[in-house]
């Protein structure tokens, strides 16, 4: 009788992990050069002033939920100076992605994208460059 039981706790367990895979394969990892490649329409971040005088730079990096007609859905700030965060999740409400296609569907998508902010001293002042990061460290 305790071994039905067993068995019964461990079918269980197991149709409760097939169920919590079927969620989450509704929305793939991918990594974020793949999703560079797939960018439809961007506006770069503008460096913002108050940032320049301070020399504050940096990296900013999101984590990204992007739906199946290729929206961001959601952008949460992961790292970045709070002054650089604004400026970059302006700019990511313009960015739209070509849909990606699992097995000719499209799905919705996780992934990070990075912006990288830097400064330089020229004759009038500073100046301040941004650019998209292309490989960003690897996450849990």
């Amino acid at each position: 009788m305790l071994r039905i039981g067993t068995m019964i706790v461990a079918l269980l367990a197991c149709c409760a992990a097939v169920a919590s895979a079927q969620i989450r394969a509704d929305r793939v990892r991918v990594a974020t050069n793949i999703m560079l490649g797939m960018v439809e329409h961007k506006t770069m971040p503008v460096y913002p002033d108050e940032a320049m005088k301070k020399g504050i730079q940096g990296d900013v990096i999101f984590k990204i939920d992007v739906d199946e007609t290729g929206k961001i859905t959601s952008n949460v700030p992961g790292a970045g100076d709070p002054l650089l965060i604004a400026a970059a999740q302006d700019a990511l409400q313009t960015f739209t992605f070509h849909p990606y296609l699992l097995n000719g569907t499209p799905v919705k998508v996780e992934t990070q994208l990075g912006f990288h902010f830097s400064t330089e001293k020229t004759a009038d002042g500073v100046s301040g460059h941004v650019e998209c990061m292309t490989s960003l460290p690897k996450r849990p």
